[in-house]
């Protein structure tokens, strides 16, 4: 396709970035906030925690700043539920209130749009302790009764929600479901009825969303990996498609089709992870799908073939958090024709407007890009300057190809960069950087928490000015 023929960007493009509550706000115990299972959670000996972060809470009005200096249209943010409701149920912690009335109305000021992510890893621990947290069905109603909460507190300025982000991560890292000392298959098979429950929980808002009359959008935010066939073997192909359905589109025929996909309701059968279904269950998903997917894509993957054998019968998994092969499905390997990123996420724009074609096609909902980004080893150097080409390559050939789609007929109604600002990664704390602003710290040494803009701030900077023109300047 000549570039010429290439639709423009529209002109009420939400161009954004994104962050997390626990990752950037630090904070963890000011002003009555309670303990998230991230707060209680095994500290890694190599890397800090999440108590201070980029302690956004204490920058906030600078942080807002800067936002409007680099022109976001959307800046998307969890809010931390237990800094509302310290308890996860129970009384409202009002400071919390109030600090993000102040954020969101920092934002409006400056023409700035919320996008609301509710729930973003940070479940409370007291309704772990309560009750189990996601494992009961009381879950359901302590999330709604949260959620409904913000949409009456903070609907009147904010048009775009998100309900959980990366469920599917939720289910598989028994950190933040709060499970311990359980095996590999029934750690899966909890967080499979986990799942069952956080889809009726994001089922139930959207329902309160429409009862209150609200009139922007609200659905879930995803993790999706593009995934190619190792080969054209056949059974490669089938690999490819089933891992597709396991890691993926499950999640999303959930959400948006109020129904279990047959390959992978069978799947679930033959493995005995079956979920607890109630009465009125499936019929409140088909009811309340969502209005918008919010797409968080970050590489692609490649599989082939791996079947059962007396080593590896059904059932078996990598133990790997995020699931890397299976036997009867499915293993992934290294793509030859993909470079890699220094932790070993394979780039990939090509799969990003893959992805956008198949959730358009198969969902036929406004899609918002609400994660895509790369972490690197990024370096203060001695003039205040970081240089990180590496960054602006990535993200220019992802919106190069996302504007393809749009070309192609894809409703694409934002993006968010992960991230605007240095926040602390899950797995590799302050070592592993995505901001557009470098955070003057690493992992054990707070410096100063200075505020730096690096190179690709600038670059961010004329992409949105020029409403994505920028992004086909060599």
């Amino acid at each position: 396709m000549d570039w010429k023929d290439i639709e423009s960007y529209p002109n009420d493009f939400l161009w954004g970035a994104s962050t997390s509550s626990f990752q950037i706000e630090g904070a963890a115990t000011t002003d009555g906030k309670g303990l998230s299972v991230i707060d209680v959670m095994e500290k890694q000996p190599d890397i800090t925690d999440f108590s201070i972060a980029a302690d956004h809470y204490h920058h906030l009005e600078e942080d807002v700043a800067l936002m409007a200096d680099m022109g976001l249209k959307v800046y998307r943010f969890s809010i931390s539920w237990t800094r509302i409701f310290p308890q996860g149920n129970g009384e409202v912690n009002q400071a919390g209130v109030d600090f993000y009335n102040r954020l969101i109305d920092a934002l409006k000021k400056y023409q700035i749009e919320p996008l609301v992510t509710i729930y973003h890893f940070d479940y409370p621990q007291a309704l772990v302790d309560q009750y189990g947290g996601w494992l009961s069905r009381q879950s359901i109603t302590d999330y709604h009764r949260y959620a409904t909460f913000l949409l009456k507190t903070f609907g009147d300025r904010v048009k775009y929600w998100l309900t959980i982000n990366e469920q599917d991560h939720v289910i598989r890292f028994p950190s933040r479901l709060g499970i311990k000392e359980c095996t590999y298959a029934e750690q899966l098979r909890l967080g499979y009825q986990a799942n069952h429950h956080m889809c009726l929980a994001t089922a139930r808002v959207i329902q309160t969303f429409h009862e209150l009359g609200m009139t922007g959008k609200i659905g879930p935010a995803v993790s999706y990996s593009w995934i190619h066939p190792y080969s054209a073997n056949p059974m490669d192909v089938l690999a490819s498609k089933d891992a597709t359905i396991i890691k993926n589109n499950y999640l999303l025929d959930l959400h948006c089709k109020g129904k279990y996909n047959k390959v992978f309701w069978r799947y679930l059968e033959e493995r005995h992870y079956l979920p607890k279904i109630e009465a009125g269950d499936m019929e409140l998903l088909r009811e309340n799908p969502p209005t918008m997917i919010g797409v968080n894509y970050y590489y692609s993957e490649t599989v082939k073939a791996f079947p059962t054998s007396s080593e590896y019968p059904i059932g078996y998994h990598k133990e790997t958090p995020l699931p890397t092969a299976e036997a009867g499905i499915f293993e992934v390997v290294n793509n030859e024709q993909l470079s890699a990123t220094d932790w070993g996420w394979e780039i990939d724009p090509i799969g990003l407007r893959l992805t956008l074609r198949e959730l358009y096609d198969r969902y036929e909902l406004p899609l918002i890009i609400t994660e895509n980004g790369i972490g690197a080893y990024d370096k203060l150097e001695a003039d205040d300057k970081i240089q990180d080409d590496y960054r602006i390559d990535y993200l220019q050939k992802h919106l190069q190809q996302l504007q393809l789609a749009i070309t192609e007929g894809v409703d694409i109604l934002g993006y968010c960069a992960w991230s605007f600002m240095d926040l602390v990664s899950g797995r590799n704390g302050m070592e592993k950087r995505y901001g557009f602003v470098y955070i003057n710290r690493d992992d054990f040494d707070l410096k100063d928490l200075r505020r730096v803009k690096k190179q690709s701030f600038y670059w961010y900077q004329k992409v949105i000015r020029s409403n994505g023109k920028y992004i086909w300047r060599d």
